[in-house]
């Protein structure tokens, strides 16, 4: 019997162990998560910041300073489309001299195969009239496709600018007025 006590018993295989699972089992599925978890970081990054952040952070003060211009100009604009004759009319209404030429940038979300990327597409407009502007579409091909219902307009010169959205281009006016 004494004998049957000092004798060590037979060691079962290291893998039946069921103390194994406890001890190896925690940290195996530590590292398998963070082996998973850096795979999805590498392949699916965003950029967090642009490659131009500075230049766009000094741009800021720039910006809010052209807002309050157009502010104090007391501006707002009516921008329709005519799509018979492939144009964008802009009606813009202000104190001050209103300037011969301004600039429109339109701006939407295209879906491509894996990514959604921003097209910005930038059209001069000439004045026609008093107050009144027109800029030729054939410039920018294909911009009021079907699947497009939204734009991000900006209509500015160097020293004010006005944005706003446009919603379903082809049968409602936008309406844009200096940001408060």
């Amino acid at each position: 019997m004494m004998n049957a006590i000092l004798t060590p018993k037979k060691a079962d295989k290291w893998y039946k162990e069921p103390w194994l699972i406890l001890v190896v089992g925690g940290p195996l599925t530590v590292v398998c998560a963070s082996i998973f978890t850096g795979i999805i970081a590498l392949t699916g990054a965003d950029k967090v910041i642009t490659e131009d952040y500075y230049k766009q952070g000094l741009m800021i003060n720039k910006d809010i300073q052209r807002d309050a211009k157009a502010r104090a100009q007391h501006l707002s604009a009516q921008v329709s489309l005519d799509a018979s004759r492939n144009k964008v009319l802009v009606h813009l209404e202000g104190s001050g001299v209103l300037p011969d030429s301004i600039q429109m940038s339109l701006a939407n979300a295209a879906k491509g195969a894996a990514t959604v990327d921003e097209i910005i597409r930038r059209l001069p407009l000439k004045q026609i009239a008093p107050g009144q502007y027109e800029g030729d579409l054939r410039i920018i091909s294909s911009i009021f496709s079907s699947s497009v219902k939204l734009f991000h307009i900006k209509l500015e010169t160097t020293d004010w600018r006005l944005t706003g959205d446009w919603f379903e281009p082809e049968q409602k006016v936008a309406q844009l007025t200096a940001i408060q």
